[in-house]
């Protein structure tokens, strides 16, 4: 018995499959070399910030990804709708097991088409405060604030896109660079603060004053980026009591963020040592021996 090579074929499967296979090589090739060419060019671009370059590359990484699966589904049509009609039981049964997966990829999508956010953005969502460093089909990670501050903690929150299904998305980069920001001081009810309002509202203008110009502009952009008026940038002094009846004095301004916390620190110091002088002097000179 002799083997006649013109007489040997392919299995049938094996020889449908190997033109599809050979495309989904070539493919995942291609995309993965405009990934490399694409990333390194735009780390090129030094001048841009950094949660800029994070942006690009995140978004260059999706959309690549997009591509494939969109690619793949297309060589491996035929094969998957055969698949699919022949387990249609076995396709309900992962659509019920992968329920959260789809919930995730669902966020994604709702995310994307009402620009909730990007790579770049604050924003705070289930309890999480942060900037968006990276997001995918599934998971959006956020590097965190400490808690009351826009302050880095050091650490990343991997959040699942399905969350954006059950909790409201607030996108907090409006005030990147300037915010509202109001702290209280409160003291014993021996010193009468309200009548020194003056030398008070003298220590934030002290403070505060070099500012002023700047957060006023600030403010109109911000108005006229969102459409909506928002507070005026002046700064405000509130007086008022705890239940435990002592006096505090409640300061909000409109300040640089980065400065939100030196310039309550510089006010706190101050107001406190005028509420030490009030009750010196009330007290009176102390008693020689």
């Amino acid at each position: 018995m002799t083997f006649d090579p013109s007489t040997w074929t392919l299995p049938p499967a094996l020889g449908a499959a190997s033109p599809d296979l050979v495309a989904s090589v070539l493919l995942v090739l291609v995309l993965w070399v405009a990934r490399v060419v694409v990333v390194r060019l735009i780390r090129m671009r030094s001048e841009l910030p950094p949660h800029l370059l994070r942006r690009w590359i995140a978004t260059s990484r999706n959309v690549l990804l997009f591509l494939l699966l969109l690619g793949l589904v297309l060589i491996w049509a035929p094969q998957l709708r055969t698949f699919a009609l022949s387990l249609a039981a076995v396709a309900v049964a992962i659509v019920v097991a992968t329920k959260e997966m789809i919930l995730c990829v669902s966020g994604s999508l709702m995310r994307a088409s009402t620009r909730a956010f990007i790579v770049g953005d604050w924003i705070e969502v289930s309890g999480v405060r942060g900037e968006v460093v990276d997001h995918t089909l599934l998971a959006t990670t956020i590097q965190e604030f400490q808690p009351n501050s826009f302050h880095y903690t050091g650490r990343t929150a991997v959040v699942p896109n399905s969350v954006f299904f059950a909790s409201p998305v607030r996108n907090l980069t409006v005030v990147r660079d300037y915010t509202f920001h109001s702290f209280a001081i409160t003291t014993e009810s021996d010193a009468d603060l309200t009548a020194r309002e003056g030398d008070i509202a003298a220590i934030v203008e002290r403070h505060y004053g070099p500012h002023r110009e700047e957060a006023a502009r600030a403010n109109a952009r911000i108005e006229r980026r969102s459409g909506v008026d928002i507070l005026d940038p002046e700064s405000r002094i509130r007086f008022s009591t705890t239940d435990l009846g002592k006096a505090r004095v409640t300061i909000s301004l409109f300040c640089p963020t980065h400065l939100a916390e030196p310039l309550e620190d510089a006010i706190t110091r101050d107001i406190l040592g005028l509420v030490h002088r009030l009750r010196c002097s009330e007290r009176g000179p102390e008693p020689e021996d």
